[in-house]
């Protein structure tokens, strides 16, 4: 009897190697993630308990026909209504989380597109805390450097 060969997982970065963020004066933070093998732009959002993405990335990523819980979202600009929706996996910096529960709410047009803050392209959402949480973020404002590094 002949033996199937075994899958073996993808090895992961050099553990607690550091990824730079991109930083453009005047503009947000922002990181590059991935949803089922799409990239997406993400707001690195220190005051947010939730990761947030939009429902056209949830969409682009295959996962729109989760039909979660409402939640209400409160945030400086008021309160509103979102959806939960489970993210099998998100890749972070070369970290892979999940799955993960994320709250699927469209940003303000002023990030989403060719009006996004100077220097800054498309937004897909917001990563929040519940995913900083698994990194150590470190900001040099006067070298204009962000890294993001597992811990």
């Amino acid at each position: 009897m002949l033996n199937a060969p075994q899958a073996r997982p993808i090895p992961p970065p050099a553990a607690n190697e550091p990824v730079g963020l991109k930083v453009t004066p005047g503009a947000p933070i922002t990181v590059e993630a991935r949803v089922n093998g799409v990239p997406l732009t993400l707001i690195v959002d220190t005051g947010a308990d939730r990761t947030v993405i939009s429902p056209d990335a949830i969409e682009r990523a295959g996962l729109g026909n989760q039909g979660g819980p409402p939640v209400q979202v409160v945030g400086v600009t008021g309160t509103t209504t979102a959806t939960l929706v489970t993210v099998p996996l998100l890749d972070v910096a070369g970290t892979r989380i999940g799955p993960i529960v994320v709250v699927a709410h469209a940003l303000p047009q002023s990030f989403r597109g060719s009006e996004a803050p100077s220097g800054a392209g498309a937004v897909d959402g917001l990563l929040g805390r519940d995913v900083l949480d698994v990194f150590t973020l470190s900001v040099d404002t006067a070298s204009g450097r962000a890294t993001l590094t597992p811990r």
